[in-house]
C-alpha cells in the first residue's frame, strides 16, 4: 500500500532529496521566471504577450517531440526526467525494492524491454472473440471485455469518453452528491470529437483522410490486404460519422443541467433496447444500481439505430478496429509509428517521444500514485507544501472579499457564496491516502499484458466507488502532472506537486513573483467553483439553483461580455474561429484568478509593511513584477495543427489571449505600466465577472 518508509518520514527528508534533485546536473535546467528577459522594443500597452514572451519564445524553438513548448512542458519534462531516474534505479532486479518499487521498476522495463515485433499475440484472444460473435447481442458482452483491457471507459473528456461504443463509470449524483451512482457517456469515435467529422472545410478533409490512413495501417498490421482495409476503413469512418452527428457539441455539454438525464436500469434498456445492458454490466463485474446518469440520450437513441441497422460484420470490423486503437501504443512500434503518423497532422508533433519518456509517461499513467510517492518524497518537501496551502489561503480570504464587494449580487446570494467558499476543499501536492496496488500483479515480461492488467485493475477500482458515498479525498491527477483542476461536486481545488515547481511555484523566488505566477493559477481555480458551471452547484456540491433571478441575470450579461470578448479568428489558422462560449468558463477563471492573486498579494504585502509601489533595484514596481511573472507562465508556442485541434475540442483559449485579454480588462495593469485609453491593452469596455 505504501512505500517501506511511511509517508510522513519521507516526506521530512524531503527538503535533503529536493535539494539534491535541484542540482543534478543531468537534470534538465529548470526555468526560473527572469524579469530581463523582456522585449523593450514593444510597448507592453501594444501587446503585452510580446513585451514579456517574444525574446523568451524566439530564444526557445518548439522542440521536434514537441507539441507546445513553454514553461509548463518545460517543468514537464523536468518532471518526467526525475521520474526517469527514478525508475532507472528501480528498473533492475533487486530483492531490496520495495513491493511498489518493483511494480513500477518491472512496468518500466517491460515498456523499455519490449520485442521488436511487438505483442499482437497478447490480444489475439480478444480478437477471436469479436471474431466468433454468433448474434449482435454479443456485442455488449464483448465490449465489456474490451474496456475492461484498454482504454479508461470510466474517463470522460471535455467531448466525449475515448473508447469504442459508449463510456461507463462511476459519477456523483448530480442531485445528491452524497452517493456515487453510474455515468454512462457518448463514445465510439476514434477522433478527438465530433467536429472532425462534420466539417467540411480542406483541414479538416485531411484529418479525415489521414484517419482513414490510420485505420488501414493497423488492419494491414493485422495481416489484412491493402484493397479490404481500404473498404474496411470506409465502413469504419461512415459508422462512427454517424455516431458523430448525433453527439452533444462541446459547448452543451458545459451545462450540467444538460447532462443530468437521470434513468434507472428498465428505463436505460429502453432506450437502447438494441444493447443488453444486463451482458455488458456482468461482464464488467458492476453493480446495478438504482441512477444511470446518461449524459446525451440522443447519441444512446443513435447508438440503438446503428446497432439494429448494421449488420454483425460491421459491428465486429468495428469492434477489432478499436480494440487495435485502444491497444496500439502498448503493442509495438509499428503500431506507434502508425498512430503517430495520425498525431503528426492531428496535433503537428514531428518526432516521437523518445522510449524512456514515452515508458515513464507510460507508468505515471497507469501506476501514479506508486510512483508519485517517491516522486513527493523527492522533489516536495513539507515547507513548499505549507507555503502553496498559505498561498490559497489567502486567497480564499480574497475571494471572500470580493464576494462582499461585488454590487450586483444580493445578500442571500452573497451568504451562499460565502457559505461555499468556507467548505472548500484544499489539495495540495498529493494525497492524503495513497491507492493500494498491492493486488496489482506487473512482472517483467509482456508490457501489454501489464497494461491489460493495470486497466482492468483501475476499472475495478473505479466501479467498486458505484453505490457509495463520494470520497471527496480521491485524486484524478498524479503528483507529477503539470496542471491543476477545480471539481464542482466534491468542492475541491487540486494542485498537484508537480505543478508546484518553478517557475510557477519557487521556494527561492519571493511573494510577488509566486503570486503571478502560481497565485494566478490558484485563483484561476478558485474562480471555477463560482464560473458559469460551478455557480450551479452549491455548498454541498449538488446541482441546485441558489441564485435570485436577478443575481443570475446579472452574472450571465458579465459572462456574456468575457464570451463576446474571446470570440472570433485565430491569427494563421484558417477555417476556425475561437468560439467564446466554448471558453467562457476558463476564461471567466483567468480574469477572476489574477484579481484574487494581486489582491492577495497585496494584502501580504502590508503586512510585511510593502507595497506593491515599492520597486526594485531595477527600478520595477511590485506591480510590474507580478504582471511580468504573470505572462511568463503563458510564453507558450503553440504548433498550427495544435492550436486548431485546441480550438475544436478545449475549453481554454490560446495563450496570447490568456495574457492579453485578461490584462486588457485590468486597471491595475493600466496603471503599472502608463497605458491609456486606445491602446490595444485597454478595452473600451471591461469585462469582469469577479
Amino acid at each position: 500500500m505504501r512505500s517501506t518508509l511511511p509517508a510522513s518520514l519521507l516526506l521530512a527528508l524531503g527538503c535533503l532529496s529536493h535539494c539534491l534533485a535541484q542540482t543534478d546536473a543531468s537534470l534538465p535546467k529548470l526555468p526560473h521566471v527572469d524579469l530581463t528577459n523582456v522585449d523593450p522594443s514593444v510597448s507592453p500597452c501594444a501587446d503585452f504577450y510580446q513585451y514579456v514572451c517574444g525574446k523568451i519564445n524566439a530564444a526557445n524553438p518548439i522542440p521536434p517531440d514537441e507539441i507546445w513548448w513553454g514553461p509548463a512542458e518545460e517543468l514537464q519534462n523536468w518532471n518526467r526526467a526525475v521520474l526517469h531516474q527514478i525508475l532507472e534505479k528501480n528498473k533492475a532486479p533487486d530483492p531490496a525494492r520495495s513491493p511498489n518499487e518493483q511494480k513500477i521498476g518491472d512496468f518500466y522495463a517491460s515498456c523499455m524491454n519490449q520485442p521488436a515485433e511487438g505483442e499482437l499475440a497478447e490480444i489475439q484472444p480478444i480478437l477471436e472473440r469479436i471474431s466468433a460473435m454468433k448474434d449482435k447481442r454479443d456485442i455488449a458482452a464483448t465490449l465489456a471485455l474490451i474496456h475492461s483491457s484498454f482504454g479508461r471507459a470510466w474517463e470522460g473528456s471535455d467531448n466525449q469518453t475515448n473508447v469504442a461504443l459508449l463510456g461507463y463509470g462511476p459519477g456523483a449524483d448530480y442531485n445528491d452528491v452524497s452517493r456515487v451512482v453510474a455515468g454512462v457517456d457518448q463514445g465510439g469515435l476514434g477522433m478527438p470529437g465530433r467536429d472532425f467529422y462534420l466539417k467540411s472545410d480542406d483541414d479538416s478533409k485531411k484529418i479525415r483522410d489521414q484517419y482513414v490512413t490510420f485505420i488501414v495501417s493497423l488492419l494491414k498490421l493485422t495481416g489484412v490486404g491493402d484493397a479490404d482495409a481500404t473498404r474496411d476503413a470506409a465502413t469504419i469512418l461512415r459508422v462512427e460519422t454517424a455516431m458523430a452527428q448525433s453527439h452533444m457539441d462541446n459547448i452543451t455539454r458545459r451545462d450540467p443541467n444538460k447532462v443530468n438525464n437521470r434513468y434507472t436500469l428498465a428505463t436505460l434498456k429502453a432506450l437502447t433496447p438494441a444493447f443488453d445492458w444486463d451482458a455488458y454490466l456482468r461482464g464488467l463485474n458492476a453493480p446495478q444500481v438504482p441512477l444511470y446518469e446518461v449524459s446525451s440520450p440522443d447519441f444512446f437513441r443513435t447508438l440503438n439505430k446503428l446497432l439494429t441497422a448494421e449488420d454483425l460484420a460491421t459491428w465486429k470490423l468495428y469492434l477489432r478496429f478499436h480494440t487495435l486503437r485502444s491497444a496500439a501504443p502498448p503493442l509495438g512500434k509499428a503500431w506507434r509509428d502508425a498512430s503517430f503518423e495520425l498525431l503528426k497532422t492531428l496535433l503537428g508533433q514531428q518526432q516521437q517521444d523518445p522510449d524512456w519518456r514515452r515508458c515513464a509517461i507510460a507508468v505515471d499513467h497507469y501506476m501514479g500514485e506508486a510512483l508519485g510517492q517517491v516522486y513527493v518524497a523527492q522533489v516536495f518537501p513539507p515547507e513548499s507544501k505549507a507555503r502553496a496551502l498559505k498561498m490559497v489561503k489567502d486567497i480564499e480570504s480574497a475571494m471572500g472579499r470580493d464576494i462582499d464587494s461585488v454590487s450586483w449580487m444580493q445578500a442571500t446570494t452573497k451568504k451562499e457564496a460565502h457559505q461555499k467558499l468556507a467548505a472548500v476543499i484544499e489539495k495540495i501536492g498529493y494525497p492524503d491516502n495513497w491507492i493500494d496496488y498491492s493486488s496489482l500483479s506487473i512482472s517483467r515480461d509482456s508490457y501489454l499484458a501489464n497494461v491489460e492488467r493495470a486497466t482492468a485493475f483501475e476499472l475495478k477500482r473505479q466501479l467498486a466507488f458505484i453505490g457509495h458515498p463520494l470520497d471527496r479525498k480521491q485524486w484524478v491527477m498524479t503528483p507529477p502532472t503539470v496542471d491543476a483542476y477545480e471539481d464542482p461536486q466534491t468542492n475541491t481545488i487540486n494542485f498537484p506537486a508537480g505543478m508546484l515547481q518553478p517557475p510557477f511555484f519557487d521556494a527561492a523566488a519571493d511573494d510577488v513573483l509566486n503570486y503571478g505566477a502560481e497565485g494566478a493559477i490558484m485563483g484561476h481555480e478558485m474562480t471555477h467553483d463560482f464560473d458559469d458551471q460551478g455557480r450551479k452547484f452549491d455548498v454541498k456540491g449538488n446541482l441546485r439553483d441558489w441564485w435570485t433571478p436577478e443575481d443570475a441575470k446579472q452574472y450571465e450579461q458579465r459572462g456574456s461580455c468575457i464570451a463576446h470578448e474571446y470570440t472570433g479568428p485565430v491569427p494563421g489558422i484558417a477555417g476556425v474561429e475561437q468560439n467564446g462560449k466554448l471558453t467562457q468558463g476558463e476564461d471567466t477563471a483567468d480574469n477572476g484568478g489574477i484579481y484574487l492573486a494581486l489582491a492577495a498579494l497585496s494584502e501580504d504585502l502590508k503586512q510585511q509593511g510593502k507595497s506593491l509601489d515599492d520597486k526594485d533595484a531595477a527600478g520595477r514596481t511590485n506591480l510590474q513584477r507580478f504582471f511580468i511573472a504573470f505572462a511568463t507562465g503563458w510564453c507558450d508556442q503553440i504548433r498550427p495543427e495544435a492550436i486548431r485541434t485546441l480550438i475544436l475540442t478545449n475549453p481554454h483559449s490560446a495563450p496570447f489571449l490568456r495574457v492579453n485579454n485578461v490584462v486588457a480588462n485590468m486597471p491595475e495593469f493600466q496603471k503599472a505600466f502608463g497605458c491609456k485609453a486606445g491602446d490595444a491593452e485597454v478595452h473600451a469596455k471591461q469585462c469582469r465577472v469577479w
